[in-house]
């Protein structure tokens, strides 16, 4: 019993160390920016990573959720198929339609804010907000 007790303390101790260690490891504040001319952002810095992620979001981000939900559509099609003599196991199978119907509601709204956060950051004009 005391043995038990003392793993305990022992254990506890331990993750208020990890805590402690992982709060002052977060907590540093530490900036490698340099001083002098040329180390502020430019506009056309500012363009290029907007395009940048325009162009990551269109051409992967898009793509591959359209690839997904086709895929989860296709596989619970051939469970509905599969399952069409047991009626538990085929009303399971359409349910997961409204799963991949709310997957598909998720990407586009996510779609759709990150659009919407890059138009705010960049005024729409490639010039960062406050430069």
């Amino acid at each position: 019993m005391n043995f038990k007790k003392r793993k305990k303390q022992i254990i506890s101790k331990l993750k208020a160390i990890g805590t402690m260690i992982t709060l002052f490891a977060i907590r540093t504040n530490m900036v490698f920016a340099a001083e002098g001319e040329n180390t502020t952002i430019g506009t056309a810095e500012v363009q290029q990573a907007t395009d940048n992620i325009k162009r990551v979001i269109t051409s992967i981000a898009m793509p591959l959720g359209g690839v997904l939900i086709f895929a989860s559509v296709v596989v619970a099609a051939i469970k509905m198929i599969a399952n069409s003599n047991n009626p538990q196991k085929r009303s399971e199978s359409i349910g997961s339609l409204a799963w991949i119907c709310g997957g598909g509601v998720i990407l586009g709204a996510s779609l759709i804010i990150a659009g919407i956060i890059i138009n705010i950051a960049t005024n729409n004009s490639g010039n960062l907000l406050g430069s």
